[in-house]
């Protein structure tokens, strides 16, 4: 009787089922969270995305101020002596003198811009010229296009000038002006078959003014006034 009592309360402890086992801390704490708690997850999100944002914006800002000191920066100038040695200019406001090949040089563009033309590119010619003038010669070489009928002439008889150099010299250089005094010759074709030709022989008394140099003037001068004398015409 006694082992029959044994077996009947074994088979009672069996049947009860276990227990699921407790919910883990992480499980528990997502599924009571309060709304507070999640509205104040989000707005410190918010408030780190913002920051990100200012601090990007004041980043890019201080990189365009830091640009534009550099852009604003005077160029390194190197000078190069006659024997090849080089030597840096180390004072930022202080410019190159103009050299007389520089001189040459220029010159010689605005004759071929403003003496050579084309019937096919006079305007860009006639552009270039201008932009090596100073606005008070401005004036007076569009005085000078009108007076004598230059672009009308080239125009009707669709002419090409081609201009030849043979000497330019710097007669004086003093602080602020340079004379110079350029020889040469312009020969006038035509494009047309039975279009005019001819010849000028020339000698051009040119007045440069010193400026500082830039983008616009990056030879450093440009033309003050200019007379011409003729030696032989065809």
């Amino acid at each position: 009787m006694a082992v029959n009592l044994l077996r009947r309360l074994f088979r009672r402890k069996a049947a009860v089922p276990t227990q699921a086992p407790a919910p883990t801390a992480e499980v528990a704490a997502v599924e009571t969270a309060a709304y507070y708690e999640v509205w104040g997850g989000l707005e410190s999100a918010n408030r780190a995305l913002w920051t990100g944002l200012w601090f990007s914006i004041t980043v890019a800002l201080l990189c365009l101020v830091l640009v534009r000191l550099l852009l604003t920066r005077p160029p390194v100038v190197i000078r190069v002596s006659d024997s090849g040695a080089a030597q840096a200019v180390s004072e930022p406001g202080r410019q190159p003198p103009v050299s007389e090949v520089e001189i040459k040089n220029f010159l010689s563009l605005f004759e071929r811009f403003f003496w050579g033309l084309n019937f096919y590119g006079y305007e860009q010619d006639l552009k270039s010229a201008f932009s090596m003038m100073t606005p008070n010669f401005q004036r007076k070489a569009d005085d000078l296009l009108k007076r004598e009928g230059i672009v009308e002439s080239l125009q009707a008889n669709q002419s090409k000038v081609t201009v030849t150099l043979t000497d330019l010299e710097v007669l004086r250089d003093t602080p602020e002006l340079l004379e110079c005094r350029v020889l040469g010759s312009r020969q006038i074709v035509s494009y047309k078959p039975e279009g005019p030709s001819g010849e000028v022989v020339f000698e051009h008394n040119i007045i440069l003014r010193k400026v500082p140099r830039s983008e616009q003037s990056p030879y450093g001068v440009l033309v003050e006034d200019m007379k011409e004398r003729v030696f032989k015409r065809q």
